[in-house]
C-alpha cells in the first residue's frame, strides 16, 4: 500500500502587464493584475509624448511588459507602424523597439480594433470560436473580424480594413491618402469637420444632437452600408459596435441597425444577425491590450 501524499504544486500569479489603447484623439492605459484591470488613466494623445508617457506608466505601475493597440497597420513582425491616418506621426515608426528601449519592458504592438475585440469578447463573455466582427468608431472606422478566437490578418498580415473600403461618389480625402474612404464619411474626424463647418463653437460631442435630420439619416445609412458589407462578406455569429462615436448624444443606434438589416443578404445572414453594443467606458482597448501581452508573455 502506497502511502505517499501527493504535492501539488499551485500556479504562479500571472505578472502585472500594462496595456496601452493608443486613439487618434485619447491615449488610456491601466494595468492588469491578479485578472483585475486598474489605475486606468487617460491622456490627450495629441498633447502628449507617446512613448514616454506609456513608458513612465510601466514603470510607475510596476508591469512586467507592455501590450499596445495602434489606430494603424503594422508590419507582419508587428514591430514597426507602417501607417496611421490619425496619427501621421507614427508612420514608419519603430514603435515596439522605441517602447523596449524607454521603458526596459518586452512590448507587443497589434492594431488597435484587435485590441477592442479582444477586450470586448473578454467583457461581454463571448465565446472564442465563431466568427466576430468587430466595428469601432472612433476618431476613425476601424474593424477586426476574430475566426476561432484569432484575428484575421490577410495575406500582408493587415487585417480587416472597413474604414478604407471605397464609397462611389464620395470625394473626401482620406487620411490613408485615399480618396473617398468610408472613415471619411462616418469616422468622428468627419463629425468633428461636420460641426466646424455647419455648426460652428458646436463641440463635437453634440454633433448628432444638433445635426439636421437629413444629415443623421445620412449619415446612419453610410455607416450601416459599411456594417453591412462586412457582415456580407464574413458571415459573423456575432457584431459588436463600439467606440466614441456611438457613445455619442443622439447617435442614431436604431436607423443603423436597420440600414444594416436592409442592405444584408436575405434570407441569411439577416435572419441571424446578432448585433451588441460595446462597453461605452472606454477600457475595452486597454484590457484587450493587456490580455493580448499577458497570453504573449506567458508563450516566452
Amino acid at each position: 500500500m502506497n502511502n505517499s501524499t501527493e504535492t501539488k504544486t499551485k500556479k504562479a500569479p500571472a505578472p502585472p502587464v500594462l496595456g496601452a489603447d493608443v486613439g487618434g484623439t485619447n491615449l488610456r492605459v491601466g494595468l492588469l493584475q491578479n485578472a483585475e484591470l486598474s489605475d486606468v488613466r487617460q491622456y490627450s494623445t495629441r498633447q502628449t509624448e507617446l512613448v514616454q508617457t506609456i513608458a513612465d506608466a510601466a514603470r510607475e505601475l510596476g508591469a512586467a511588459a507592455v501590450g499596445a493597440g495602434v489606430p494603424g497597420t503594422l508590419d507582419r513582425a508587428r514591430r514597426r507602424v507602417l501607417n496611421t491616418p490619425n496619427l501621421p506621426s507614427l508612420a514608419g515608426y519603430e514603435l515596439a523597439a522605441r517602447l523596449e528601449d524607454a521603458s526596459g519592458l518586452p512590448v507587443f504592438l497589434e492594431n488597435d480594433a484587435v485590441m477592442l475585440l479582444t477586450g470586448d469578447v473578454h467583457r461581454l463573455g463571448l465565446p472564442e470560436g465563431g466568427v466576430i466582427l468587430g466595428v469601432y468608431v472612433g476618431t476613425g472606422l476601424g474593424s477586426c473580424v476574430f475566426s476561432g478566437g484569432s484575428p484575421y490578418l490577410g495575406a500582408n498580415a493587415i487585417g480587416v480594413e472597413l474604414g478604407h473600403i471605397p464609397f462611389p461618389g464620395n470625394a473626401e480625402k482620406c487620411g490613408c491618402g485615399n480618396t473617398g474612404c468610408a472613415e471619411s464619411c462616418v469616422s468622428g474626424a468627419y463629425l468633428e469637420r461636420l460641426v466646424c463647418e455647419k455648426y460652428p463653437g458646436t463641440p463635437v460631442a453634440d454633433a448628432f444632437s444638433v445635426m439636421s435630420e437629413e444629415l443623421k439619416l445620412r449619415y446612419a445609412e453610410n455607416l450601416a452600408c459599411a456594417i453591412a458589407a462586412a457582415v456580407n462578406l464574413f458571415d459573423p455569429d456575432t457584431v459588436i459596435l463600439g467606440g466614441g462615436v456611438p457613445a455619442m448624444r443622439g447617435f442614431p443606434l436604431d436607423e443603423v441597425l436597420r440600414g444594416v438589416y436592409a442592405h444584408a443578404l436575405k434570407p441569411l445572414p439577416a435572419q441571424s444577425l446578432n448585433i451588441k453594443t460595446a462597453p461605452d467606458d472606454g477600457a475595452s482597448g486597454v484590457l484587450g491590450a493587456a490580455l493580448f501581452a499577458a497570453g504573449r508573455l506567458a508563450a516566452i
